[in-house]
């Protein structure tokens, strides 16, 4: 069905070709979109499609080329930035978009030139080499951060678009993502050609002036700005600046996510939705106006490319405008309207001009939605489809026609309905099945992006999207009477009064629909992030049993064994026993997995102030954990409970059983919270001392959690052989001692041991050195070998834990240090690193590796960093 449109294929070459030089993507799939090229390459040659076989071999190089050349151009100004992030530096280059947030100016440059030295070049150096890394360094764009106090009255203006500034102030380094479920940032920016991020401290406008067109446009944008926020309250302005000028600064984090679960988070960005639906609304306007379809075309146009340029030139965006010209065109040159091949366009024109916005999550989500949609209409039964379709189109414009004419038809509706409702109810099941195809062959990319399924998305976007066109009447209209001399019109007063109920009320109609439909059972389908693997067998499978041409024969039950199938390709919990230790920054994070069971430590952060929200809940989602069975916390100190605290107040989404705190807890007011907080969400609390201890069956069962003897060491561990089947997960407490009230709360840290089968690893929290002793007389004590394989630091690798002692007895092969980049605390120590090098501790850190997951049967482990 694609061999009569060229235009597919040569993007579908193009993006396979861009795919297969992408590093990030792991060799085995790269190899495998080789082999898919080939495939197509034979197939095109069997058909004896020449012309369109070396097009396309022709269209596949030249991207390829194109893609390498600008990926290393990008790797190189990447690596330039890394010589000079310390470093003062000035910047200069041409603005291209400026966006105003909280406390800053967000601007945009192109055509950027860094130096690091302040004095020209001086041809007598003797390391041209380092001068040449550091200074005349070419950037294609860069986002400028200005404070806001650095410009305005009695200092230098902003820069408008078009003018040439020169900024003195240093980069800022970009962190990559390094949990599972984490956003990155850099990948963000790499999607649209954005090498770094600058930090200006002073700005000078070196030349050039701004175009008058460019200037309207952004004291236009200013100026509704200003107006909305003081037509509207602020919840309202904040969601009327993201659909009228593409700003999205005013959304708070809650209210996005609150749109991201309920669905219609593609309602905050200014998208092909938004575009398509002010495009046809101008373009119908004007040909009301008796205006020419050319003329219409032309001036709608223009319009919506200056709309474009408005609101930020995003990916979809431009997708949305390129159709849409296309369809213009199509328009007046008389063709039908093939949207496949339009969209195959659009993307060969974004890959060529930016060939990175293949990283672009928007960019992918946008054309991916749009491919799906045009190829469930190309399903088996088009032509039934297309009849019925027609059939019902003609009655309601000849309904709408002769209502139009000749109102006294109202009299013949009982007439012209018995031939409406037949001819509607027989599309009805064609509607239903293609809808729920779409969001089936969707599932994959709400699994990769959001790590859920929204259920009631389809039936709220099918009632919510209706009012969008509603919101841009009634924002235009009383952005439009505010401008006007209302006090002295009453009338004027009260149509925009009027107006502005209407649209608070719409808001608030918004936002209820959202509420109740997340509030409804089965609202969040949590999927985990799918392998890719899993996604390509997924999309093979769907295409071969819903959209190949020969499908209509297969059975009605072959179909449901499907639909029974999608648990299969969705992520697993692990047979045996994992240990991730997250990068949580400055502070504590462990997530402790096997079968059914979930076991956290501690898990907090002080240099990450959105932690929870960032890194532990998302984490959570990408691993399909929505119970947690124990949250133990060592102490109290917000670097190792800021996550679970936030679990406890405000995610209902995952849920925890038992809540485990140090002894010291019991009678001290510093965990009144955690305690009341467990209380309200129904988890049960108990308290930790030397002897206490949970077993978990190799299921991930519960055994026992109370006080007993020591029940594996290595002596009797070594004895069962190389079976793993009779392993149990030991979690065992040997401090604190008892209930007595202890001040320092890294004093009364919880220090446990955890053995499964011949495993063993110790946490240690912030355990001072006095505590580590207490510790290694307390396994004297039970008879308990201290001797482990992975040692978990205290307090991060300071100098006041990990004495020479405790790391000469516990004997560890790996030392695992949990901190923050450039904390302010100075970890890990010297000494600490120095004793650990001393001991022949392997240092495994969470600044530099990022996540660190510890796999183990019982008897082998292996240990990496996936994200690092």
């Amino acid at each position: 069905m694609f061999l009569s449109r060229p235009l597919f294929f040569l993007a579908l070459f193009a993006l396979l070709g861009e795919l297969i030089l992408t590093p990030e993507i792991p060799f085995s799939y790269r190899f495998l979109f080789l082999f898919s090229l080939l495939f197509l390459s034979l197939f095109l040659f069997r058909k004896k499609k020449n012309r369109l076989f070396f097009c396309s071999l022709l269209c596949l190089t030249l991207f390829m080329l194109n893609f390498y050349s600008v990926n290393h151009r990008y790797r190189a100004e990447r690596e330039s930035i890394g010589y000079i992030l310390p470093l003062q530096a000035v910047l200069r280059g041409k603005v291209m978009y400026v966006e105003e947030q909280e406390k800053k100016w967000k601007l945009l440059l192109s055509a950027c030139i860094v130096d690091t030295a302040l004095e020209k070049k001086n041809f007598s150096l003797k390391n041209e080499e380092k001068y040449q890394k550091r200074n005349d360094l070419h950037f294609q764009k860069l986002i400028l951060y200005l404070p806001k106090e650095s410009t305005g009255e009695g200092s230098m203006p902003l820069p408008l678009p078009g003018q040439i500034c020169s900024v003195k102030g240093h980069f800022l380094e970009l962190s990559p993502a390094t949990n599972e479920g984490e956003f990155s940032l850099p990948s963000y920016y790499k999607g649209e050609g954005i090498s770094g991020v600058f930090q200006a401290k002073t700005i000078e406008l070196v030349r050039g002036e701004s175009s008058p067109f460019a200037k309207e446009l952004f004291t236009l944008k200013q100026s509704l700005g200003n107006r909305i926020d003081a037509l509207f309250p602020e919840e309202t302005a904040g969601f009327l600046k993201s659909l009228f000028l593409g700003e999205r600064s005013g959304i708070t984090l809650s209210e996005k996510s609150l749109y991201q679960s309920a669905g219609i988070s593609h309602i905050l960005a200014i998208s092909g939705l938004h575009l398509s639906l002010l495009g046809g609304f101008f373009y119908r306007l004007l040909r009301k106006t008796k205006l020419s379809s050319l003329l219409s075309s032309l001036i709608t146009s223009f319009f919506l490319f200056s709309y474009f340029l408005f609101t930020g030139s995003s990916h979809s965006a431009f997708r949305a405008l390129f159709m849409l010209f296309l369809r213009f065109a199509a328009i007046q040159l008389g063709k039908g309207k093939d949207l496949l091949s339009q969209l195959s366009f659009a993307l060969l024109f974004l890959l060529w001009l930016n060939p990175l916005s293949l990283y672009s999550i928007g960019m992918q989500c946008s054309f991916f939605t749009l491919f799906v949609f045009f190829l469930l209409e190309e399903r088996p039964g088009k032509a039934v489809r297309k009849k019925k379709e027609k059939a019902l189109s003609k009655i309601c414009k000849k309904l709408a026609l002769g209502f139009s004419k000749h109102p006294s038809l109202l009299l013949k509706f009982p007439a012209y309905l018995s031939k409406l409702i037949p001819c509607l109810l027989s599309t009805l099941p064609h509607r239903l099945q293609g809808s729920f195809l779409f969001y089936l062959a969707l599932l994959p990319l709400f699994s990769l992006t959001q790590f859920s399924f929204p259920l009631y998305a389809p039936l709220l976007n099918l009632l919510l999207l209706p009012l969008l066109p509603f919101f841009f009447l009634l924002g235009a209209i009383s952005i439009l009477l505010s401008y006007l001399p209302e006090q002295d019109f009453l009338l004027l007063r009260l149509f925009s009064f009027s107006s502005r109920f209407l649209l608070n009320l719409l808001f608030q109609i918004f936002h209820l629909f959202m509420e109740k439909s997340l509030a409804l059972p089965f609202s969040q389908i949590l999927l985990g992030k799918m392998q890719v693997l899993s996604v390509m067998l997924y999309f093979l499978f769907l295409y071969l049993l819903f959209f190949f041409p020969k499908a209509k024969s297969l059975s009605l039950l072959l179909s449901l064994g499907f639909l029974l199938s999608l648990p299969l390709y969705l992520p697993k919990p692990p047979k045996e026993l994992e240990i991730a230790a997250l990068d949580v920054g400055q502070g504590d994070g462990f997530v402790l997995r096997k079968g059914a069971l979930v076991f956290t430590i501690d898990n907090g952060s002080t240099s990450k102030n959105l932690f929870p929200e960032q890194i532990f809940f998302p984490y959570c989602k990408a691993k399909r954990i929505q119970h947690i069975d124990y949250a133990l916390l060592t102490h109290c100190d917000r670097d190792h409970i800021s996550g679970i605290q936030a679990l406890l107040e405000k995610n209902p989404s995952i849920s925890l059983s038992h809540l485990i705190l140090p002894a010291s807890a019991l009678q001290d007011h510093r965990y009144d919270l955690l305690k009341r907080l467990a209380y309200n969400h129904g988890a049960d609390v108990s308290y930790w001392q030397k002897g206490d201890e949970l077993v978990f069956s190799e299921q991930g069962i519960c055994l026992s959690a109370k006080k007993t003897a020591w029940a594996e060491n290595p002596s009797t561990s070594k004895k069962r052989g190389p079976d793993t089947k009779g392993h149990q997960l030991h979690i065992r407490c040997f401090y604190p001692n008892d209930f007595s009230y202890i001040e320092e709360a890294n004093a009364h840290s919880i220090g446990c041991l955890l053995t499964y089968g011949h495993f063993r690893m110790l946490f240690t929290g912030d355990m001072p050195k006095e505590s580590e002793e207490a510790l290694l007389e307390n396994c004297r004590e039970a008879e308990a070998s201290p001797i482990v394989d992975v040692l978990k630091l205290a307090h991060h690798g300071s100098k006041t834990s990990s004495c020479p002692s405790f790391l000469s007895e516990t004997r560890a092969k790996f030392a695992l240090f949990s901190y923050g980049k450039k904390n302010r605390y100075g970890h890990p120590h010297k000494n600490t690193v120095e004793n650990c090098q001393k001991y022949r501790l392997f240092p495994l850190e969470t600044a530099k590796l990022g996540e660190i997951l510890i796999k183990t049967n019982g008897e082998q482990f292996e240990i990496t960093a996936p994200q690092a």
